[in-house]
């Protein structure tokens, strides 16, 4: 813009530099004599003159349109120098905003190589961490496996044990003076039991067997004792020296498990017992064959014995009766207790809370049961009692009767009879 300008001037300047010869040279002409040639001259002068003033009216004119375009691009030149200026504060704003981001994207990339770093941590971590969650998971899966394998070794060897004490209990009891039943095992079971029916134990019991089998399972004990039921029932196969009850010895912690412990399968009865159970079986059988050997006594023995159960079922009826009358008579009497009044009454509870019931030890329970004799001792004990008289008051006695004993040897009188002799 500012070239322009300057062309612009001098072009002016020497448009002004030619006019101004051209008008000195053509005054200079006006005074001197003019010829024909001159006056030749002088309209090709003036020609050009009025060609150099029409030049200077065009060069004026765009004079004027440079002028005002100067003008005008002064005006853009400044509403532009505005526009610069505000750029610039604009630019110096936006490197300022750009430095402010640039430290900003700085930071987060920072953050974001920092989270990275702990994220690939994490991960690092996090994969340990499976990885030795997963060999613990390993391990304990190897313990289990290993527990329940020493489990079922140990279940195992507490069936084959449970199955031996049986036998070995029921042997022995059997063996016993107090029952003294035959009993095979077996191995050595009677010889009409053949084949592939061999239970655990048989006791013979009024002219049949009564078998005792224990019984263990690895796994659901309920449907192995409901099979062996069925299977024990199709072995026996209606064989009538078997007795009509059939007893499976389980172990005492096993019993809790099942639903079930008894069953009626074809006209037999299965029972499921514990160990503890089968010498109260035996002195049950025992109780019965004692009874079917009563048949077999003579009228006299049988009469005794049939007294005595009489004897019996009559005295614990007389002392039931004894006991419910004592019993209302009681109750009548505490009833009477229930009308005193308030303070009384109050008075009594506070005396009865304060009293303990009486406590009889088993050994003197079982002292009294020993034999009728004893209990009759402490009734007679109970019944007539010896008088308790202090020693001093007998020796006074002693005295007394002394002297009375004295008097009558005086008087030859007979003496009577003392009421306490000396020691």
């Amino acid at each position: 813009m500012h070239s322009m300008e300057l062309v612009t001037t001098a072009l002016l300047v020497i448009v002004v530099s030619a006019v101004a010869s051209l008008v000195a040279y053509l005054l200079g002409k006006r005074h001197a004599p003019q010829s024909p040639e001159s006056n030749e001259e002088i309209f090709a002068l003036r020609a050009d003159l009025e060609q150099k003033s029409n030049t200077i009216g065009e060069l004026k004119k765009n004079f004027e349109n440079e002028r005002s375009l100067k003008d005008e691009l002064s005006g853009k030149n400044k509403q532009l120098f505005v526009e610069i200026t505000n750029l610039k504060a604009a630019n110096t704003s936006l490197l300022r905003e750009k430095e402010t981001l640039v430290k900003e994207v700085s930071d987060l990339r920072a953050n974001e190589d920092r989270r990275k770093k702990e994220s690939e941590n994490s991960i690092r971590e996090l994969t340990q961490a499976r990885g030795a969650l997963e060999d613990e998971k390993l391990r304990i899966r190897r313990e289990d496996e290993d527990r329940i394998q020493l489990e079922r070794e140990e279940r195992n060897r507490m069936w084959a044990e449970h199955e031996e004490r049986v036998k070995i209990q029921i042997m022995e009891l059997c063996k016993s003076s107090q029952y003294g039943f035959a009993c095979y095992d077996n191995n050595n079971l009677p010889i009409s039991f053949g084949g592939k029916f061999k239970p655990d134990v048989l006791v013979e019991f009024l002219s049949q067997y009564v078998i005792f089998d224990a019984k263990v399972s690895e796994s659901d004990l309920q449907n192995y004792i409901n099979s062996n039921v069925k299977s024990t029932v199709e072995k026996i196969n209606n064989n009538s020296a078997i007795y009509s009850s059939v007893f499976f010895v389980v172990p005492t912690d096993a019993l809790k498990s099942l639903k079930k412990i008894r069953f009626y399968e074809q006209g037999y009865e299965f029972f499921v017992i514990p160990p503890e159970a089968i010498e109260v079986i035996l002195a049950t059988f025992k109780k019965i064959a004692s009874y079917e050997l009563a048949q077999q006594l003579d009228p006299r023995d049988r009469e005794n014995i049939v007294n005595l159960i009489a004897e019996f079922d009559n005295h614990i009826n007389m002392r039931n009766a004894l006991d419910i009358l004592a019993a209302t008579t009681g109750a009548n009497v505490l009833r009477k207790a229930q009308s005193l009044q308030g303070e009384i009454r109050g008075e009594i509870d506070v005396k009865k809370s304060k009293m303990r019931l009486p406590n009889f030890s088993p050994s003197d329970i079982k002292t009294l049961m020993v034999s009728s004799e004893i209990q009759e001792q402490k009734i007679t004990a109970l019944t007539s009692p010896a008088a308790s008289i202090p020693e001093h008051h007998i020796k006074a006695i002693k005295s007394v009767l002394r002297n009375r004993k004295l008097k009558t040897a005086d008087k030859s009188e007979p003496a009577e009879e003392p009421l306490v002799t000396e020691e």
